[in-house]
């Protein structure tokens, strides 16, 4: 058997122990052996070793029981970290930090309106990590890697982002800037697949998920078979600019007509609410959303509208992906109340082959929790034990 092999197998042995004592409180060498179906020798051996490297400890398991106590195997989660920004939002950026069981440990958002360059908001977010984070975290504490949520592609071929919503970070290599700044390891992926990865690494036990984020951009994550839909570059799952929004409204990104961002992203809700060249866009979403809240009649028609818009989308996902569980997530999910009657009787009609089954459909109010989840959860699968 070549070197080679002899190594891969080790790393997907040692990866293997690690994801089966993640989240637990502590297992035996009898009990991993059983999860992970190795032998007990080589739980054995391998949880030595990752002991001896810090990346497992050992305690016993319970030292009020009667007899021979048996030694638990637990991990080091609170000495490795991960570190996330949110960059899918335009003038906003938010920086976080999680443990390994996805912990969150910090977490703030920041006004980035008079930075100019993708170049500036990396920098920008460096010095916030060393100088509001850094001081008060443990030094011993290894950082395993920096991911970057953006609302657009990250192209695997060419490593640049493409069909960004936010105009700024289109066509750059956010990846290579990140590394440069930071020096570690970064990891790029738009908000909606980051998503999706959070929501499948946590309690539910389906593997057939679809999860729509809706912000600064209309975005979709995809879990199909157990496995996230990517595609051959990175593509697969774009719905930014399906036809079934207004066919009378020119898209100003593909110059079509029809494009569903046209009316659900939030700049597009904004400026169909108040009209065309709004400048503070955010300000003036917390001010729709005070509309809606008031009750006032434009607000919620329009709400109700773009409800039939996102139903029209989920029921094209829905055909197509059969998915368990639909989640909504983003900004959207603030108005969401007054979208669902009209969302669910929308798919009703569409989805015909529901009739009689159970279509698990949830709002995800803390979506902004559940991207840097995301991040997290992915560079821990990146993460080269």
């Amino acid at each position: 058997m070549p070197i080679v092999d002899i190594i891969d197998i080790k790393k997907q042995n040692i990866r293997a122990i690690v994801d089966a004592v993640r989240f637990e409180n502590g297992l035996t060498k009898k009990e991993i052996a059983e999860r992970t179906k190795l032998s007990f020798a080589t739980v054995s051996n391998l949880c030595n070793e990752l002991i001896e490297r810090n990346v497992l400890y050992m305690t016993k398991k319970d030292i009020l029981s009667p007899g021979r106590t048996p030694n638990c195997i637990s991990l080091q989660y609170e000495m490795f970290n991960t570190i996330c920004l949110n960059l899918q939002m335009k003038d906003v950026m938010g920086l976080a930090v999680l443990n390994i069981k996805n912990e969150v440990i910090f977490m703030k958002k920041y006004d980035i309106s008079e930075l100019k360059t993708p170049y500036d908001v990396i920098k920008f977010a460096k010095k916030m990590f060393e100088t509001e984070f850094l001081p008060k975290a443990d030094p011993m504490v290894t950082y395993i890697g920096i991911g970057v949520a953006v609302s657009g592609i990250h192209d695997i071929e060419c490593h640049r982002l493409v069909n960004c919503s936010i105009e700024m970070y289109a066509g750059v290599p956010l990846k290579d800037i990140v590394e440069e700044i930071f020096q570690l390891p970064a990891y790029i992926d738009n908000e909606s697949n980051l998503c999706v990865l959070a929501v499948k690494s946590g309690k539910t036990k389906s593997d057939n998920i679809v999860y729509l984020h809706i912000s600064e951009g209309v975005g979709v994550g995809i879990i199909a078979q157990g496995n996230l839909v990517r595609g051959f570059r990175g593509y697969g799952g774009e719905v930014a600019h399906i036809p079934v929004g207004d066919h009378k409204k020119k898209c100003r990104v593909c110059h079509n007509f029809g494009c569903i961002e046209n009316e659900l992203c939030v700049p597009a809700i904004v400026e169909n609410y108040f009209g065309y060249g709004q400048q503070n866009v955010l300000e003036k979403w917390n001010q729709y959303l005070n509309d809606i809240e008031k009750e006032i009649p434009e607000a919620i028609q329009l709400a109700k509208r773009n409800a039939v818009y996102l139903g029209n989308l989920a029921s094209i996902l829905i055909d197509i992906f059969d998915p368990e569980i639909l989640y909504v997530g983003g900004d959207i999910s603030a108005i969401y109340h007054v979208m669902e009657r009209d969302f669910m009787e929308t798919i009703k009609k569409r989805c015909l082959l529901l009739s009689g089954e159970k279509l698990r459909i949830v709002c995800d109010l803390q979506s902004e929790t559940t991207i840097n989840i995301g991040i997290s959860e992915f560079i821990y699968k990146k993460w080269d034990i």
